[in-house]
C-alpha cells in the first residue's frame, strides 16, 4: 500500500517515521532529533550546491534542519498541501503567509472583526509600524465580505473563529478572491485536518499553531503554514528572515504530539460536542457558541464544509460578567488557563486574556463580550468534566428565564 493511499489515522499512527528515507537494517524506527546550529559544508563544491539550491543540505539551522523539515513535510500530507513552513509560533506563521500572500500585490489585507486576537494585534502592528494596508470587515455581512474581496491584495480568515466559533464560507471567499487575483489564507487552527479541509475549497494558505491540536501536550510554541502549491524561492527567503525558525526539539515534540494526532481529535470532538450539548440544557447559561449544535444558524455551511464542531466552544452565562468570574474561580478539574488543544480541558475570559490587544470597541465590533467564557475541552472522562462544570455553575446561579441570541432555546430555571 502507497503512503498516500493511507488514511490520515494510519499516517499518524506512523509519524515521521514512515517517510524516512531507509539506511538499512537496524535503523532507528524515529527520526533522530537534529539537535545542532551548524552542518558541515563538505568541500567547496558541496558548499556551493548546498548554498545555491542545486541539492539537498544543510547549513544552518535557521536555514533548514532535517528535524524540522519531517515535520514540515508531515503537516503538508495531513493538510493535502505541497510543502510547509515551520515557524517558531502561530502568530510567526501568519506574518510569513500575510507577506507571501501580499507579494507583487497592491490591494489591502482583508480580514474580519473576530479574527483571533493575536493575528489582530499582529496585523495592527503591520498596519500602523510598516503601513501594510489592512481592511477589517465584519464577515457576518456576506454582501459586504464577499464585495471586500474584489479589491483584497489577500485574505486572511479564521474559520471557525476564535472564540465565537463563526463560520466563514471558504468556498464562497475563495471564488470571489481568485476572480480578482487575490490569495486566501485560512487558520485551520481550530478546526484542523481532521475536522476541515480548507485545501479542498481552493484556499492557497493554511496557517497553524502547533502548540494546539498538531502537538496536543502543552509543552512547546510553534506554528506552520502549508501552501497548496509548490513553495517558491522568495517564500523560503520570508521563511528565513521573518518566519522565527523553530528548534529542532520543538520540531520533534510537535511530530510526537502527530502520532496520536487521530486519536486525541476523535476524544476531542465527541467531548466538545457532549459538553456544548450539556451546557445548552443548563439554565445558569444563556449562550452558546458551537457549530456542531443542531439548531446553529450556520448549520447548513457547518455541514458542507466542516466534519465535526470540534473541542472549542465558548459561552455566557445569565449572570453576565461577575457570573463568569465566580465561574472561573471555582471551576477545579477544569484549568483556568490560556490555550488550547491540549490533552486538558481549560477555561478563560477571552476580553481578559487572547483578546485583551484589542480596545474594548475593537471586541464590541467583534462581538466578544467582557462576560464570554471559552472552553477547550480535553480528553477527561466526561463524568468529571460534567461533575466540575455541575460544581462551577452551583455558585453562579441566577434566577429568571434567558433567551439565547441563537434561537437555540428560552432558559427555564425549572429546567
Amino acid at each position: 500500500m502507497s503512503t498516500n493511499s493511507r488514511r490520515l489515522a494510519t499516517r499518524c499512527a506512523h509519524g515521521d517515521a514512515s517517510r524516512c528515507d531507509p539506511g538499512g537494517a537496524n535503523e532507528p524506527f524515529q527520526r533522530p532529533i537534529a539537535q545542532s546550529t551548524i552542518f558541515d559544508l563538505g568541500t567547496s563544491a558541496d558548499a556551493e550546491a548546498i548554498f545555491s539550491g542545486t541539492r539537498k543540505g544543510y547549513a544552518y539551522s535557521r536555514f533548514g534542519n532535517p528535524s524540522v523539515d519531517g515535520l514540515a513535510e508531515m503537516i503538508a500530507d495531513l493538510e493535502g498541501g505541497a510543502e510547509a513552513l515551520v515557524t517558531s509560533s502561530g502568530n510567526a506563521a501568519v506574518l510569513c503567509a500575510v507577506t507571501a500572500g501580499l507579494e507583487g500585490r497592491d490591494g489591502p489585507l482583508i480580514t474580519h472583526h473576530d479574527v483571533y486576537g493575536g493575528s489582530f494585534e499582529l496585523l495592527g502592528i503591520l498596519s500602523s509600524i510598516h503601513r501594510v494596508p489592512v481592511e477589517i470587515v465584519d464577515s457576518t455581512n456576506t454582501e459586504a465580505w464577499l464585495e471586500a474581496m474584489s479589491r483584497a491584495g489577500a485574505v486572511l480568515l479564521e474559520t471557525p473563529s476564535n472564540p465565537l466559533m463563526r463560520l466563514i464560507n471558504i468556498e464562497g471567499t475563495v471564488a470571489r478572491a481568485h476572480a480578482c487575483g487575490a490569495r486566501v489564507i485560512v487558520d485551520n487552527t481550530v478546526a484542523t485536518p481532521f475536522n476541515q479541509r480548507p485545501f479542498d475549497f481552493g484556499a492557497d494558505w493554511i496557517v497553524h499553531s502547533t502548540s494546539k491540536y498538531l502537538n496536543g501536550h502543552s509543552d512547546m510554541i510553534g506554528g506552520c503554514l502549508v501552501h497548496k502549491e509548490k513553495l517558491s524561492a522568495m517564500h523560503r527567503t520570508i521563511h528565513k528572515n521573518l518566519g522565527g525558525t523553530v528548534n529542532a526539539l520543538d520540531a520533534w515534540l510537535v511530530l510526537r504530539g502527530l502520532r496520536t494526532f487521530a486519536l486525541r481529535m476523535e476524544a476531542h470532538n465527541r467531548n466538545g460536542q457532549a459538553v456544548a450539548e450539556w451546557l445548552l440544557r443548563r439554565p445558569e447559561v444563556a449562550r452558546v457558541y458551537y457549530p456542531g449544535l443542531a439548531t446553529y444558524p450556520q448549520a447548513e455551511l457547518f455541514r458542507r464544509q466542516m466534519k465535526h464542531g470540534g473541542a472549542l466552544l465558548s459561552f455566557e452565562l445569565a449572570g453576565g460578567e461577575e457570573a463568569a468570574c465566580r465561574f472561573l474561580d471555582r471551576v477545579g478539574l477544569i484549568l483556568h488557563a490560556v490555550s488550547l488543544g491540549g490533552m486538558e480541558s481549560l477555561v478563560t475570559r477571552p476580553a481578559m486574556s487572547s483578546h485583551r490587544g484589542m480596545t474594548s470597541e475593537a471586541r464590541r465590533r467583534a462581538g466578544v463580550p467582557d462576560s464570554l467564557i471559552r472552553l477547550s475541552v480535553g480528553v477527561e472522562a466526561l463524568e468529571d468534566l460534567f461533575a466540575d462544570l455541575e460544581q462551577a455553575l452551583s455558585g453562579v446561579r441566577t434566577p429568571g428565564p434567558e433567551v439565547d441570541n441563537l434561537g437555540k432555546k428560552a432558559h427555564d430555571p425549572s429546567l
